[in-house]
C-alpha cells in the first residue's frame, strides 16, 4: 500500500503553476470570442422582442417566429441548436417560458401554439421534444388541413428530463421528478415520481 504524500509533496511546484496559469489563459482565449458573440445573440434576442433574463448563457439556438411569446428567466442556459418555437397570432400572455436557472441541452424543441411552462432548476437532456399540440385526426381531411388541438404543458421546479424524451400535450409534470430517456410521456407525472418508458409509466417515487 502506497504511503500517502507529505505536505511537501503535495505543494504546488513553480512548473506545475506556470502550467495551470497557462491553461487559464488558454481556456480563456477560447473562451472570449464566444464570449463576445453570446452578448450579441442575446442582444439580437432582446431586440427582437424576446422576454430575456439577467446572466443567461445563450448559444447558437434558433427562434424560427413569434419572439414576443418568448420568456427567458434569468440564469437560463440555452446549448447549441435549441429551438424555441411559438406558433399563432399575438395573445394576452407568451406561449413559452422558460424558468431561472434552467439548463437546456442541445437540439431540443419546443413547439407551443398555446402554453408550455417549464419551472426553475430544471435540467433537459439532448435531442428532447416538448409540444402542447397535435393535429387533428378526423377521417374526413386530410392530417395537414385539420385544426391543432392543444393542451397547455407545464414542468415543475427541479425536474430532470433525460436524453430523448418527447413531452406530449396536456402533461403537467410535478416538482422533482425525473423522466428517463427516451422516454414519451402522455399523463401526469406526479411530484417525485421517477417514469420511464413508451408510453412512460411509473419507476420509482423520490420522496
Amino acid at each position: 500500500m502506497p504511503y500517502p504524500a507529505s505536505a511537501d509533496e503535495r505543494l504546488p511546484t513553480a512548473s506545475s503553476s506556470a502550467t495551470n496559469l497557462r491553461d487559464k489563459l488558454i481556456n480563456r482565449i477560447i473562451r472570449y470570442p464566444g464570449a463576445a458573440a453570446m452578448r450579441m445573440r442575446i442582444a439580437r434576442l432582446w431586440l427582437l422582442g424576446v422576454h430575456i433574463g439577467r446572466s443567461c448563457w445563450v448559444r447558437r439556438i434558433e427562434v424560427p417566429r413569434n419572439p414576443w411569446d418568448i420568456v427567458i428567466g434569468d440564469g437560463v442556459a440555452l446549448d447549441d441548436h435549441v429551438v424555441l418555437l411559438a406558433i399563432g397570432p399575438r395573445g394576452e400572455r407568451p406561449r413559452l417560458v422558460i424558468g431561472n436557472r434552467t439548463y437546456v441541452n442541445r437540439f431540443t424543441m419546443f413547439d407551443a401554439s398555446e402554453r408550455i411552462e417549464v419551472g426553475q432548476n430544471c435540467l433537459i437532456g439532448p435531442y428532447c421534444y416538448l409540444t402542447d399540440h397535435d393535429h387533428g385526426t378526423g377521417l374526413s381531411a386530410l392530417f395537414a388541413d385539420q385544426p391543432l388541438v392543444s393542451n397547455p404543458v407545464r414542468v415543475g421546479n427541479n425536474v430532470w428530463i433525460g436524453a430523448g424524451a418527447i413531452i406530449l400535450k396536456g402533461v403537467n409534470i410535478g416538482a422533482n421528478a425525473v423522466i428517463g430517456a427516451g422516454a414519451v410521456v402522455t399523463r401526469d407525472v406526479a411530484p417525485g415520481e421517477t417514469v420511464a418508458g413508451v408510453p412512460a409509466r411509473r419507476i420509482s417515487a423520490r420522496i
